[in-house]
C-alpha cells in the first residue's frame, strides 16, 4: 500500500490492522487570524486575563468556511476572506471532552470592529505583538508562528529560535 493512503495509516508497525481503539470525538472550533490591509492582526479580549483570536464553534449543519465567516462577523462585524488553515490541534479539555481546533489565515478590508457581548475590548497589533504580548491561548500563539513561518514578510525579519 502506498505511504499516506488511508489504509496504510491504519496499519500497525508490523503491517497488521491496528485501528485506533477509541477515536477522538470532538467539538470543532475555528479561529481566524484576521489581517488588516496594514498587516496588523486582530486580538479580542474575552475577560480580564484572556485575549484570543475571533471565531468559535461551527454549527452541526454548517459548512466550515461559512461557520468561520459567521463567527467572525458576529463577534467583530467584519467581513473576511478566508485563506488556508495555518494550524490545527486536538486535545481533551479539563473535563475530558474532545476538542479540535482549526486556525485560518484571513484578510479584511476594514478595521472598524463592532464588538459582540462575548468580548470587552480589541486591538489591532503586529503579529509578533499579538503572539508575545496579548494572546494567552497557546494554540493561537502557535498558529501565529506557523503563519509567520509561511509568510516571513509579515514578521518584518526572520523569527528568532529563542
Amino acid at each position: 500500500m502506498p505511504p499516506g493512503s488511508a489504509d496504510s495509516e491504519q496499519l500497525g508497525a508490523d503491517g497488521a490492522g491496528a485501528m485506533t481503539e477509541q477515536p477522538l470525538i470532538a467539538e470543532v472550533s475555528q479561529k481566524a487570524i484576521v489581517l488588516s490591509p496594514d498587516e496588523e492582526l486582530l486580538v479580542m479580549q474575552m475577560d480580564a486575563e484572556t485575549w484570543e483570536l475571533p471565531g468559535g464553534r461551527m454549527g452541526a449543519d454548517e459548512e466550515p468556511l461559512d461557520g468561520l465567516r459567521r463567527e467572525v462577523r458576529e463577534e467583530t462585524g467584519l467581513v473576511v476572506e478566508v485563506n488556508e488553515p495555518v494550524h490545527t490541534a486536538a486535545w481533551r479539555n479539563d473535563v475530558g471532552r474532545g476538542r479540535y481546533s482549526v486556525v485560518y489565515w484571513c484578510e479584511t478590508d476594514s478595521t472598524a470592529v463592532s464588538l459582540s457581548e462575548e468580548h470587552c475590548d480589541y486591538e489591532w497589533v503586529s503579529p509578533r505583538t499579538a503572539r508575545d504580548t496579548f494572546l494567552t491561548v497557546s494554540i493561537h500563539q502557535r498558529a501565529i508562528d506557523e503563519l509567520l513561518d509561511a509568510k516571513p514578510a509579515l514578521a518584518g525579519q526572520p523569527l528568532d529560535d529563542d
